[in-house]
């Protein structure tokens, strides 16, 4: 494996010919993963998750970066069931899109019955609050499990807040998808 440096905008435009036929020329034959790991590759792996859970349920959770996971997992969907994303990114809204055009690319059209929670991103990408912070050393002490800041910890107090507002079905049985941890407790 051969590491090489980036700067922004170079990285911003990985997906331009130009780009892409510098990587060619520098490195010959090799295989450009898309930021975040997002491709219909990607996708058919993430759309296993629902059958491989044993129980039955009726919502999956999952945080949402580029799309890709809960494009995937919604995909893999029975019917009556749904998945609910939790963007990290402040200002998500076009991740709808994204994972939309995710699925047209593997799929040839949408499939699976999905939304993404917009209200749960912290300031954004990579930042926190106290409350986050609070509910993440919570939430080991209780579990004996650190979530990430980013992605995991986002989700899953979207997850408990949603529940305590009493936007799930009492009959509701809620999946949620870690997709990291920080660490030891």
């Amino acid at each position: 494996m051969t590491l090489t440096y980036w700067d922004r905008t170079t990285y911003r435009r990985n997906h331009e010919a130009d780009v892409v036929q510098r990587l060619h020329d520098e490195f010959g034959e090799f295989y450009l993963l898309p930021e975040g790991g997002s491709n219909a590759l990607a996708l058919r792996g993430c759309a296993e998750i629902p059958e491989e859970i044993t129980e039955h349920f009726t919502t999956i959770c999952c945080p949402v970066g580029t799309g890709g996971t809960l494009a995937g997992i919604a995909a893999g969907l029975q019917v009556g069931q749904e998945a609910i994303g939790f963007s990290a990114l402040k200002g998500g809204g076009f991740l709808n899109e994204e994972v939309r055009e995710l699925q047209e690319q593997a799929y040839g059209r949408e499939r699976g019955r999905r939304r993404i929670e917009l209200d749960y991103h912290f300031g954004g990408y990579a930042k926190q609050k106290p409350e986050l912070t609070a509910f993440i050393d919570d939430f080991a002490d209780k579990h004996g499990l650190r979530l990430d800041r980013i992605y995991g910890a986002k989700m899953m107090y979207g997850v408990f807040d949603l529940v305590e507002r009493g936007r799930f079905a009492k009959d509701s049985v809620i999946v949620a998808v870690i997709t990291g941890i920080a660490g030891d407790v």
